[in-house]
């Protein structure tokens, strides 16, 4: 059954997105009463999935459990064997940018795992295959975004973000539409592989998009996002210029691929790239309201990346004059679509970009949260699950479809 069609809501609801606005309140009262589509709250002795999450917005992180529903035709079942921890986790669990759908939330869109079960109708995957998943699980498939290739801003279904109102990957398990599962290629350390799934993907499509080889490409925040994109420029070429506000990290940014430093908080050093070294592109990585300065240093006729997402209350300003009299570009870049998701996969395997890193147990997933949210990771956060919690602990179903399950309400296609 499609989405739309579904008793969850009327098609005419999420119309060019409102659903994201007044309908929430109604959608939020139907979801409370189909938990069967994401999992449903349960005792631990019979679950098949435990999970961290929050039971409130600004909660705190607890242990949850849940009984997955039966496997659809085009899903996959997978053990989790890594998640990364991303700070749009932070901004979910406290409402930064909009209300949730549904409680408990259980977040996490970075995600390594091994597929255990697979639906009749799949057939790219077999079990055991180690296997990526990423921010986005669902895409109608149809409509002129999907159709052009870039499914990540597809219109006609709602629900296509990895976690709420389903269960994200600080999960053991998760049951996922496998059209959205990547093969992760084999040299890339799955430990580290997490977040190139939400950080790699942000930052590569753009540059890609907008970048060549030869071009002056400023590197905005050396955090989460901008590590990644100081070694992703470099390796397509580009003469790659990181900028930050903290002198400290010139030596890591240059051995990330930086090929000259810039620090924001000394004039000269900033009136120097905005005068005679000008940039041909521009990615902003880091939570900066006023982007003026930054847009001082772009060329005429360049480019502006913002991928950073400020909180709802915090919005951005620049100089529309500069913009306008030098015909510059201002744009955003949500993640990616499949095709980017996979390329990246492939460029980081090929030239070796990986994340850095902190990796923490399963029952250090309070600290590892609390690290992020107090933005100290170096540079981020990955949860080895599999392997640092006992899965004898919650029951595995693994019975095949029954005639009931296959009547049951999927919100897939």
């Amino acid at each position: 059954m499609c989405i739309r069609d579904s008793p969850l809501y009327s098609y005419s609801m999420i119309r060019e997105q409102k659903y994201l606005l007044y309908p929430r309140r109604q959608l939020k009262s139907l979801l409370m009463e189909k938990f069967e589509f994401r999992g449903i709250p349960c005792a631990k002795e019979e679950s098949n999935v435990a999970c961290w999450g929050v039971e409130k917005a600004k909660g705190p992180l607890t242990r949850l459990y849940f009984k997955l529903p039966p496997l659809q035709p085009n899903e996959a079942r997978i053990k989790v064997l890594h998640v990364g921890l991303c700070h749009s986790d932070c901004f979910k669990i406290d409402e930064s940018w909009m209300p949730n759908l549904l409680f408990p939330l259980v977040p996490g869109h970075e995600i390594i795992g091994e597929v255990e079960q697979l639906g009749d109708n799949v057939k790219d995957f077999k079990p055991g295959d180690v296997v990526a998943f990423g921010v986005l699980r669902d895409c109608c498939e149809s409509c002129e975004f999907c159709r052009r290739g870039d499914d990540q801003l597809c219109t006609e279904t709602p629900l296509k973000s990895t976690y709420d109102p389903y269960l994200g990957g600080y999960s053991t398990h998760m049951q996922v539409k496998a059209s959205f599962l990547y093969p992760l290629p084999p040299n890339i350390p799955k430990h580290r592989a997490p977040p190139i799934l939400c950080a790699g993907v942000t930052v590569f499509a753009p540059l890609k998009r907008w970048g060549k080889a030869g071009l002056r490409c400023g590197v905005v925040g050396i955090g989460g996002l901008g590590h990644m994109a100081l070694q992703y420029s470099n390796k397509m070429g580009m003469h790659t210029v990181a900028i930050s506000t903290s002198k400290s990290k010139e030596k890591e940014a240059r051995e990330l691929g930086a090929k000259e430093f810039v620090c924001s908080k000394d004039e000269a050093d900033m009136r120097r790239i905005q005068t005679k070294e000008r940039l041909d592109l521009i990615v902003n990585t880091a939570f900066v309201t006023d982007l003026s300065e930054y847009l001082y240093a772009l060329k005429p006729g360049g480019c502006f990346v913002q991928v950073a997402a400020p909180e709802k209350d915090k919005g951005i300003k620049f100089n529309d004059l500069d913009l306008v009299v030098n015909q510059k570009i201002f744009t955003g870049s949500a993640v990616g679509s499949r095709t980017e998701v996979m390329e990246t996969l492939n460029f980081s395997s090929e030239f070796g970009v990986y994340p850095v890193t902190e990796n923490y147990k399963w029952d250090e997933f309070p600290k590892a949260y609390q690290r992020l949210k107090d933005g100290l990771p170096r540079y981020r956060c990955v949860v080895d699950i599999a392997s640092t919690y006992d899965l004898s602990l919650i029951h595995i179903c693994r019975c095949r479809r029954s005639t009931l399950c296959r009547s049951r309400w999927s919100p897939y296609h």
